[in-house]
């Protein structure tokens, strides 16, 4: 009877094991800075040193493997996944933008830019990404993660730059276009009106004589 309610806990043991470990995610500390990640801004909207506008502006970045990896940990990345993320600035005072060593609570870098796999016989990866419209007026980063056969991150590497997103207006020159000529329509449409009612009232007051 010992026996059985031993094995029962001991299984009940490892099954409460295996959950705690599955829910737990990866821990940024635990992670080799083994990639180098760099980001420039392609702007043609502004002259505003490090800045970008949402929805216009494109960053171009690129990454790579520094040399001191070694070929074995090279071996187990599988894909790369590219983030915009906050800069300690933007993330003061606000937490859903809050830094946490879980990266699977983890809110820091909240905007995929891209995902794909990792080919070591590229010397360097490059990319242009616009930056999304959505994306809101912060200072940010960019971070880029070694993933392996599971998904799950192996290393990383960032950017050292910081940079400002501007955030779009919500306004466009279409829209602008559209309001001036509706407002001048009106305009037109209420002169004509009066002109019109001028000229039956004059009309009017010369058939009465």
């Amino acid at each position: 009877m010992s026996s059985a309610v031993e094995f029962v806990l001991r299984h009940i043991v490892v099954i409460m094991c295996s959950v705690a470990w599955a829910s737990a995610g990866t821990h940024f500390s635990s992670l080799p800075n083994t990639l180098e990640v760099i980001a420039t801004i392609n702007s043609s909207t502004t002259t505003v040193a490090n800045a970008a506008m949402a929805g216009r502006d494109q960053l171009v970045v690129s990454w790579w493997a520094k040399e001191l990896s070694s070929p074995w940990v090279d071996s187990e990345y599988k894909t790369v996944k590219v983030k915009l993320c906050f800069g300690p600035v933007s993330q003061v005072d606000r937490q859903w933008r809050k830094t946490d060593d879980d990266l699977k609570k983890d809110k820091t870098c909240q905007f995929d830019i891209t995902e794909r796999s990792y080919d070591s016989n590229i010397n360097r990866n490059t990319i242009k990404w616009t930056v999304g419209r959505k994306v809101p007026k912060a200072i940010y980063f960019v971070r880029a993660y070694a993933l392996n056969a599971l998904g799950n991150e192996v290393a990383y590497g960032q950017t050292s730059n910081l940079f400002m997103v501007e955030a779009i207006s919500g306004r466009h020159a279409s829209l602008d276009i559209a309001t001036v000529v509706c407002s001048a329509f009106s305009i037109v449409f209420i002169l004509g009106f009066f002109t019109v009612e001028k000229w039956s009232a004059k009309k009017a007051a010369l058939q009465k004589k």
